[in-house]
C-alpha cells in the first residue's frame, strides 16, 4: 500500500510544474512593499512631530522629497491672492538695498565745529534726508512683517503638513525665502555701517534742544516725536529686519491659539532641511542655474534656523531639535569664509539658545 501511495514520474512531474518559475519569484519579490512604500506606511501612522526623522530617513536614499525651486517657481491659481500682495512689497526689496548700500552718512557734517551755527545748519540740512531714508527703510519692515504673516498662514493651514505645503505652493515658499535673503542682506548691511545709528541719534539731539527753545524744525512734520522712539527702538537692533521677522512670528503662534505651535515651526525645520540637503547634495546643487542661488539658500537655511530658535520653546540647538543644526553648520563651513563669516556671525550672535546649557559642546565648537 505504502508503494502505491508513493507518487507517480507523471504526479512528480506536475509537482514541479506546479513550482514557481524564476519568473513568478521576480514578480513575487516585486510585489513586496518597497522601502519607499514601507516609509509611506510609516509616515501614515506617524505624528506630523517627526516627520523631520523620516525626512532623514528618505534623505539616504533618495534626497529630500521635494526640491525647492528657488529660481523658476510660479503661483498656482490657489497661490495668486496672497503671491500678488507679498509680491508687491518684495518689488521695492531690491531699491531698499541699494539705498542701504549706498548709504554714507553725514559724519564729516556732524563733526564739524558744533559751535558754529552755519556748520549746524550744513550738517541738519545733510542729515534730513538721511533721516528720511531711514523712514522709509522702517516702514518697509512693516510691510515686511505683514507680508511675512500673509505668507504663515498660507504655509501652516490645514489640513497639509509643512512637505505638502512647500511641495503644493512653491511660489509662495519662494517668496517666504526670499523675504529671509532680503532680511539677513539688510542686517549684514546695517551692521557694518555705524553711520545709520550716529545720523539718528544727531537728529534726536537736535530736535530735543531746539524743542527746550520752543524750536519746532520742518522736518519734524516727517518724523515726529512718536516715529522717531520707535524708529530709535529698531535701529537699535544689532539685526532690525530679524527682530522684526522673530516678533512677527512669534506674534502669529501666539495670536493663532487654535493652530498648534508645531505647525509654524515644523514649517520652519521642514524648510532649513530641505535647503541644507540641496545644498550639500551634487545632483540637486546642479540644478541651480544661477550661481547666486547657493548663497540665497544658504541665506534661506540659516533665517528660517534663526526664526524657529526665537519661537520653539527649547530653540534649534537642542537634542530634540528637528534640524540637524551640525549638518547646517557644516554645510556652511564647507563654503568660501568671506562668503558666509556673516551668516556664521547671525547664528553665533542673533540666536536665542545657543548658550543653553541643552546646547552640545560640539555646536558650539562648530560654531568658534
Amino acid at each position: 500500500d505504502r508503494c502505491t501511495q508513493q507518487p507517480s514520474s507523471t504526479e512528480k512531474l506536475d509537482r514541479c510544474t506546479q513550482q514557481p518559475s524564476s519568473t513568478e519569484k521576480l514578480e513575487r519579490r516585486t510585489q513586496q512593499p518597497s522601502s519607499t512604500e514601507k516609509l509611506d506606511r510609516r509616515t501614515q501612522q506617524r505624528l506630523m512631530g517627526n516627520l523631520l526623522k523620516v525626512l532623514a530617513c528618505s534623505e539616504l536614499e533618495h534626497g529630500p522629497i521635494v526640491f525647492l525651486d528657488f529660481e523658476h517657481a510660479q503661483p498656482t491659481e490657489a497661490e495668486t491672492a496672497v503671491w500678488n500682495q507679498v509680491s508687491a512689497v518684495l518689488e521695492e526689496a531690491h531699491g531698499i538695498l541699494a539705498e542701504l548700500q549706498s548709504y554714507n552718512g553725514a559724519g564729516q557734517e556732524i563733526r564739524e565745529n558744533p559751535g558754529d551755527l552755519q556748520l549746524q545748519e550744513k550738517a541738519w540740512n545733510a542729515v534730513c534726508p538721511l533721516v528720511a531714508k531711514l523712514k522709509r527703510f522702517y516702514e518697509f519692515s512693516l510691510r515686511l512683517e505683514n507680508a511675512l504673516r500673509s505668507l504663515l498662514e498660507a504655509l501652516t493651514s490645514p489640513p497639509y503638513a509643512p512637505m505638502q505645503h512647500l511641495e503644493r505652493e512653491q511660489a509662495l515658499a519662494k517668496q517666504f525665502a526670499e523675504i529671509l535673503h532680503f532680511t539677513l542682506s539688510f542686517d549684514e548691511l546695517k551692521m557694518t555701517n555705524p553711520a545709520i545709528q550716529n545720523d539718528f541719534s544727531y537728529y534726536r539731539r537736535t530736535i530735543s534742544r531746539n524743542r527746550l527753545n520752543n524750536q519746532q524744525l520742518e522736518a519734524e512734520n516727517e518724523v515726529n516725536n512718536e516715529m522717531a522712539n520707535r524708529m530709535s527702538l529698531f535701529y537699535a537692533e544689532a539685526t532690525p529686519m530679524l527682530k522684526t521677522l522673530s516678533n512677527a512670528t512669534t506674534k502669529f503662534v501666539s495670536e493663532n491659539k487654535t493652530l498648534p505651535i508645531e505647525d509654524t515651526t515644523d514649517c520652519l525645520s521642514t524648510m532649513a532641511c530641505v535647503c541644507r540637503v540641496m545644498l550639500e547634495t551634487p545632483e540637486y546643487r546642479c540644478r541651480f542655474t544661477n550661481t547666486d542661488t547657493m548663497l540665497f539658500c544658504m541665506r534661506v537655511m540659516v533665517g528660517v534656523i534663526i526664526l524657529y530658535d526665537h519661537v520653539h520653546p527649547v530653540g534649534a540647538f537642542a537634542k530634540t531639535s528637528k534640524i540637524d543644526m551640525k549638518g547646517c553648520i557644516k554645510v556652511l563651513k564647507e563654503q568660501p569664509s568671506n562668503s558666509v563669516e556673516g551668516l556664521l556671525n547671525a547664528l553665533r550672535y542673533t540666536t536665542r539658545h545657543l548658550n543653553d546649557d541643552s546646547t552640545s559642546k560640539q555646536i558650539r565648537a562648530l560654531l568658534q
